[in-house]
């Protein structure tokens, strides 16, 4: 009479995945899009990435310079807003990805530390 569908959690033909949140189990189904993201890694705090996509208006730093935290790193347009990134932390710059004029993505490593 009712076949079960092959989406229906219970069906003996799926196999549901077993989640352990607080100490609950919960059985589900994972989706495609879910099976299909990409990992989360620990960010390198070597690197400076950019958080926004957008244009390069200027660049304050040169390879080998010795920078403080708190300094001004480069001023990035995005969506017609200027955003000011400053140093996360003291070190000397290994490597400047961009120059001015660049239009560069989300995730970009805009600088290396040493």
């Amino acid at each position: 009479m009712g076949k079960k569908s092959k989406q229906e959690p219970g069906c003996g033909k799926i196999r549901c995945k077993t989640l352990i949140v607080q100490g609950d189990k919960y059985r589900t189904l994972y989706t495609n899009k879910f099976k299909n993201r990409k990992k989360w890694q620990k960010p390198d705090e070597r690197n400076v990435v950019s958080v926004l996509p957008g244009t390069v208006i200027k660049v304050f730093t040169e390879v080998d310079d010795f920078v403080t935290k708190g300094e001004t790193m480069l001023i990035l347009e995005a969506m017609k807003m200027r955003n000011t990134y400053y140093y996360p932390h003291s070190g000397k710059i290994k490597n400047v990805n961009v120059k001015t004029g660049d239009k560069i993505p989300k995730g970009y490593v805009l600088i290396e530390y040493e």
